[in-house]
């Protein structure tokens, strides 16, 4: 049965051909999903939403308002989409939340992995590209901008506003301070954490992130120091 007795899916909704909707799967107005889609058992496609064609939300994925999801992409279990930044301003002594109301874009063939948060932009969308592959449990805050075929290990954060170029091989628990970037075809060692602009074909190492010659010279040079006579 292409839509589960068990789902809810808004009148306003547009289902294409051959799209399936699993158990307590929830789809609301005006959302448009492509044909041949399969929205797994207690996922959420929300208002306004566009899901592309052959796209395969799994289980408890959320899609929030403000997204857009290329062709063929892939959503791993409880993976969240559009969720507001983080983004604060203090006045008056208190914590003011800066409202984010742009939302995310995905190209085609991507996949983000489970338990991965995508943050919606403030004035212009988060936007990940085409054929990018995301592992689990990463943080992609409001307004990063991730290039096509670049792909991300599980457990990294990049902070708002943060940039990385397409055919980058980022390694895990990596991290990007807010408005750091990366060009095109960068390598990142597994926790390496970036603060500045680093230009295309960068292979970064360690914190703050230093290119990987030098670090392994100073690691050299720390090597012999220990064997000296005291």
């Amino acid at each position: 049965m292409p839509v589960h007795p068990k789902a809810w899916v808004d009148p306003a909704a547009r289902l294409g051909d051959d799209v399936e909707v699993g158990a307590f799967a929830v789809v609301e107005a005006a959302a448009v999903i492509g044909p041949r889609t399969r929205l797994g058992p207690h996922s959420y496609v929300g208002t306004g939403v566009v899901v592309g064609a052959d796209c395969v939300l799994e289980a408890g994925a959320i899609v929030l308002a403000g997204t857009k999801l290329g062709d063929g992409c892939l959503l791993q279990p409880g993976c969240v989409l559009g969720s507001t930044g983080f983004g604060f301003v203090v006045h008056e002594g208190q914590h003011l939340h800066i409202p984010q109301v742009s939302g995310v874009e995905v190209g085609a063939q991507t996949s983000i992995g489970a338990a991965t948060c995508v943050d919606r932009g403030t004035l212009e969308p988060t936007v990940i590209g085409s054929q990018v592959r995301i592992g689990a449990q990463v943080q992609v805050a409001h307004n990063v901008t991730i290039g096509d075929r670049t792909v991300i290990d599980m457990q990294s954060g990049f902070a708002g506003s943060s940039s990385i170029g397409a055919d980058c091989q980022i390694g895990m628990q990596v991290g990007m301070a807010g408005h750091s970037s990366v060009g095109d075809r960068t390598r990142m060692a597994a926790r390496t954490g970036n603060l500045r602009k680093a230009p295309a074909d960068s292979d970064l190492w360690g914190f703050p992130a230093r290119p990987r010659a030098e670090v392994m010279k100073a690691q050299a040079a720390l090597s012999l120091l220990s064997k000296l006579d005291s």
